[in-house]
């Protein structure tokens, strides 16, 4: 265990749990980033750790901070449906991995993972199973979210083409506990407190600690070379509602919006939010995707948890915290 260990975006969601996993499991050399402030990282993975400020795409920042590092983990990225975002999107996400790959390359990295996600999978039609072979298609059902990530994605297996062992995982909408305000976990808020209509599509979400734990065996298995999508379960988003929402207690009726409904509603809160969002998340929300994790089951000693339980923690973590940031509980992970 004496690898060391860099994780990128160590203060997001995915990434502090990518933290607590290494920890538990008692490696002693790892080091994480943080995009503004460390006052971003959770409280309880702050000790034990080397914390480094990156904003991408500091191609200097990158090149020093990966120096010295054997396994390197590059959850950081940047998420956003507005259209107004797109070149940042494409900066972050695309020129930022380059730097990362190109420092990882100049100074021999043993094993570069990239998060990638499922957005980066193509969608030829609304009703379709997307696996690790499905290629990318640039047409209505895409966003420039997942053309980034496809983009950051191309940047990891040039770098498998110029000698550097690199894996790409490739996520569903993750769950999980944390600053409910960000991210997958807005979802929370949105069915405790907001707007009882759901959109009419389907898609697939896994558990955070799932997503930490595979990417840490890929490493101390040393596997390299293949995308893995890993999904717990595809859900329509009138299954993970009502889920959620007997689990937080609520009593309240959810309807399914009407497509043209909820393009209203949408149009609305650009309205008054000044936003931008805009069709293409109009699109993913009443897209039925399937997503096929079974060659993540080939993993010896890896399976997903349950979704039901995975959502029962989630809602008693949120019920207990409120708007703070309190995590799943580590053990057992």
């Amino acid at each position: 265990m004496n690898q060391k260990i860099l994780i990128t975006g160590g203060s997001g969601l995915l990434g502090s749990y990518l933290v607590r996993w290494f920890k538990q499991k008692g490696y002693p050399h790892i080091t994480s980033t943080f995009h503004h402030s460390i006052d971003a990282v959770p409280e309880d993975i702050l000790e034990g750790v080397h914390w480094e400020k990156l904003l991408l795409p500091d191609k200097a920042a990158a090149l020093d901070i990966v120096a010295g590092h054997d396994w390197v983990i590059h959850a950081a990225g940047f998420i956003s449906y507005q259209a107004k975002e797109k070149y940042r999107l494409i900066d972050i996400n695309q020129t930022g991995t380059e730097h990362i790959v190109n420092a990882c390359l100049a100074h021999n990295v043993a094993h570069f993972i990239y998060i990638s996600s499922i957005s980066a999978l193509g969608r030829e039609n609304a009703h379709l199973i997307l696996k690790e072979s499905t290629p990318w298609f640039q047409n209505e059902l895409s966003t420039f979210y997942g053309l980034s990530k496809y983009l950051g994605e191309v940047e990891a297996w040039r770098g498998a083409a110029e000698g550097m062992n690199v894996s790409a995982v490739l996520p569903s909408v993750i769950l999980g506990a944390g600053n409910w305000q960000k991210s997958s976990l807005t979802i929370m808020d949105q069915i405790a407190n907001k707007s009882a209509w759901y959109p009419g599509g389907q898609t697939g979400f896994v558990d955070v600690r799932d997503v930490a734990i595979f990417t840490g065996m890929l490493l101390e298995k040393s596997l390299a070379g293949e995308r893995w999508v890993l999904n717990g379960a595809n859900l329509p988003y009138s299954e993970l509602y009502q889920k959620i929402a007997a689990n937080l207690g609520l009593k309240r009726k959810y309807r399914e919006a009407p497509k043209w409904l909820a393009k209203i509603i949408l149009q609305g809160r650009n309205l008054l939010s000044g936003g931008t969002l805009g069709i293409e998340l109009l699109n993913q929300a009443y897209a039925i995707s399937t997503y096929d994790a079974s060659k993540s089951l080939t993993m010896e000693g890896f399976s997903y948890r349950s979704i039901d339980e995975t959502l029962k923690e989630m809602a008693e973590c949120y019920l207990k915290s409120g708007k703070d940031i309190l995590p799943f509980p580590v053990l057992p992970f």
